[in-house]
């Protein structure tokens, strides 16, 4: 009887062991999983004062991607995605996803993979957005500028438009942080 007593705390002891050796691997891995560029872009370009016009009516839809980059060995089956956008000062809820991460998307070994990201944002939304950026002078109002797009159209700077993204990336139990700062145009 001691023997075969021995025998289970041997076996135990292994089995203690490889479990904590997978999930030493596991925690390394997750060092070389890295985020890359992000590409998020506004899905009819912000030219002219229709263009602005068009958006503050219907709102607007935003399209691009995230890359991943995976340094490890291994390949990794992504298990969840949320990433939403805020406003990058008052942390407002601009637009949330609305693209639905594709069944079984891989991130393979030693490679660069892209995830695509869609956002609608509505009316409400994009107005504050506009202020917070700082693209509607602060002395205008929306009805101004839309009744008297001459007066302000050279004041109004579309290149600060920007947007915060936060959320994650969940691949096989390896969770990817994101918080990061992407100017739209």
């Amino acid at each position: 009887m001691p023997k075969l007593k021995n025998i289970l705390i041997i076996v135990a002891v292994i089995l203690t062991f490889g479990i904590a050796y997978k999930l030493f691997r596991r925690l390394k891995d997750t060092e070389k999983l890295k985020l890359g560029n992000t590409s998020l872009k506004a899905a009819k370009k912000l030219t002219s004062f229709s263009d602005l016009k068009d958006i503050f009516i219907s709102g607007f839809a935003m399209k691009g991607f995230i890359e991943i980059r995976n340094f490890s060995d291994k390949d990794y089956t992504i298990n969840q995605l949320s990433l939403d956008c805020y406003s990058p000062k008052t942390q407002k809820l601009i637009a949330e996803q609305t693209n639905i991460l594709p069944g079984s998307l891989i991130l393979k070994s030693r490679e660069t993979t892209n995830i695509p990201l869609e956002y609608n944002v509505d009316l409400i939304n994009s107005l504050s957005l506009f202020k917070e950026s700082e693209l509607i002078p602060a002395d205008a109002t929306v009805w101004q500028i839309i009744t008297e797009p001459s007066k302000y159209w050279s004041e109004i700077n579309l290149r600060k438009l920007k947007v915060k993204l936060i959320g994650f990336i969940q691949a096989e139990g390896i969770t990817l942080s994101v918080n990061e700062d992407y100017m739209l145009l």
